[in-house]
């Protein structure tokens, strides 16, 4: 099995699963596990598409699945996305995340995992470059 694809399985899963999972692997093979990590895209990892890709990446994405992406992020986080909103978008958003009804982990997990998939499908599109293990611009 390659890099890839256990950091396919890994992002699939929950992010408390896969970080336990990696550290088990970090002890035993440490350099497995940061070719796997390399291999990984985050939610987070997303915040850090340059203004373009991340604007792509807001069009293909339901307003509805991107509120529910971000219950729970970091404020850093959800204003790079307001941010390259329109001032109707990010004040929707922020409407959206605050007076939203409650939202499940499996509801917010399953919206992030959709948007990775919706950036990786732009990726192989030529549509956006998704980051590498850069500095966080955030």
């Amino acid at each position: 099995m390659t890099c890839e694809k256990v950091a396919q399985i890994l992002a699939r899963l929950d992010q408390t699963t896969s970080d336990r999972l990696l550290a088990h692997l970090e002890k035993k093979e440490s350099a497995l596990a940061r070719a796997v990590r390399n291999e990984m895209v985050r939610f987070e990892d997303l915040g850090r598409l340059d203004d373009r890709g991340l604007q792509t990446l807001l069009r293909a994405t339901p307003e509805e699945e991107l509120s529910t992406a971000l219950h729970g992020a970091p404020e850093p986080l959800i204003n790079r996305f307001a941010n390259n909103l329109s001032n109707h978008g990010a004040e929707a958003l922020r409407e959206a995340l605050a007076f939203s009804g409650p939202v499940t982990r499996h509801q917010v997990d399953t919206a992030r995992r959709n948007m990775i998939a919706t950036a990786r499908d732009l990726e192989a599109r030529g549509r956006l470059m998704l980051p590498g293990q850069a500095a966080v611009l955030y």
